[in-house]
């Protein structure tokens, strides 16, 4: 894809984004249907603890994805997230600087069963100097997206709509 085009449509970017993810984590990535998540009795004392830590939503040689913690109520509907990819080796951004950290920040309708997003980053972390930069970012609220059932969005949508 050209710089322009992915300058130009950053929420077609977060949906392949997460595309290549999903179809990058095998299904042992996912998480555990029978988790403690899944058998609390008392769903709002689940929801506290879920909110209270990143979750891994999958995990592979190349890079681990995350749901970070915080998220909640947003308007109407929806429910507001962000999830972030930790990459093992750097990745190049659409305005060609490295990075190995990648978030984005949206929101699931979780009774229409649709998403969309509204900030993406890149971002490179130097462990030897133990600093964090934000090398690239994107404000742009996308279209709202129906959810896959096989997809990040619907492990997402699992854990948060609860």
């Amino acid at each position: 894809m050209s710089h322009f085009f992915l300058k130009r449509k950053p929420f077609i970017v977060v949906s392949l984004t997460f595309t290549l993810f999903g179809l990058t984590f095998d299904a042992s990535a996912k998480p555990d249907q029978g988790s403690a998540y899944a058998k609390s009795a008392d769903t709002k004392a689940a929801t506290k603890i879920a909110n209270d830590k990143d979750m891994v939503l999958g995990k592979n040689a190349e890079k681990t994805l995350y749901l970070l913690s915080g998220w909640g109520k947003a308007e109407g509907p929806y429910m507001w997230f962000t999830v972030s990819a930790h990459f093992n080796k750097d990745q190049i951004s659409p305005d060609g600087k490295s990075f190995n950290l990648f978030s984005v920040s949206g929101a699931v309708d979780c009774k229409e069963n649709s998403s969309f997003y509204y900030r993406t980053s890149y971002m490179f972390f130097d462990a030897k100097a133990g600093a964090l930069k934000e090398v690239y970012f994107e404000k742009n609220k996308s279209n709202p997206l129906p959810i896959d059932s096989d997809s990040v969005e619907a492990d997402v949508k699992y854990l948060i709509c609860k």
